[in-house]
């Protein structure tokens, strides 16, 4: 239920490193550093999630390899625009 501990629970247990958490049948939760960081999270989910849905209205996106993803990940986050 909306407002009860049970979805800050389940936040806290899952968000991990990650600054958002998409909960099924809520929305957006995100974390920052700052309340800039925060929202700037949850306009990334936002956009991911819309580029999602129309990748959906057009066949199955095929998933890149988790292997992969962390390869990108790295990448961004450490190579990327630095």
């Amino acid at each position: 239920m909306i407002g009860g501990e049970e979805i800050g629970k389940v936040v806290v247990e899952t968000i991990g490193a990650s600054p958002a958490v998409l909960l099924k049948n809520h929305g957006v939760f995100t974390v920052g550093k700052t309340v800039t960081g925060a929202v700037k999270a949850a306009i990334m989910v936002e956009d991911v999630a819309k580029a999602v849905w129309l990748a959906l209205q057009i066949g199955q996106p095929d998933e890149i390899d988790p292997e992969n993803v962390k390869k990108l990940h790295y990448r961004y986050t450490n190579v990327y625009g630095q």
